[in-house]
């Protein structure tokens, strides 16, 4: 049976957790695993017509990689609130308790064959970074010299 691909974009909420191949003492060999959560926030429309972002606030979701997918993703050294785009597959829900509340919850994990960086975002920062750069260079000369 076919699965659909999912989507997810987003910022990093940490570093990756990544995990070498290795070979079991059973001589099994465990392939290498590379996981990641994606902060995705969401927009939402308030009762006096405003878009603003969702009070509950982002959306978290788990990515996994593995095998030779996990060496590539980890080798681009990607870091916390960097700009990502992941796709895969639905796997088993990720279950854990609540630091809010300590209820049962669970977040969605996808098997990932991708995870790259948005390179729209990654410019859209450039950019934006460069015009702040240059505002504040177009002020002229400190006054503390």
């Amino acid at each position: 049976m076919a699965q659909a691909t999912i989507t997810v974009r987003g910022n990093l909420g940490a570093t990756p957790d990544f995990l070498p191949a290795k070979t079991a003492d059973d001589g099994t060999v465990l392939q290498a695993r590379l996981s990641a959560v994606v902060y995705e926030s969401r927009r939402v429309r308030t009762p006096e017509g405003r878009w603003e972002d969702d009070p509950r606030g982002p959306v978290k979701t788990k990515i996994q990689l593995f095998g030779r997918n996990a060496e590539i993703v980890h080798r681009l050294g990607m870091q916390q609130g960097d700009p990502v785009i992941a796709g895969g597959t639905l796997a088993d829900p990720a279950a854990f308790v609540s630091p809010r509340d300590g209820e049962m919850d669970a977040r969605t994990v996808i098997n990932a064959a991708w995870l790259v960086f948005d390179s729209i975002r990654v410019e859209q920062r450039r950019t934006r970074d460069d015009s702040t750069d240059s505002g504040q260079s177009a002020a002229g000369p400190s006054m503390d010299a």
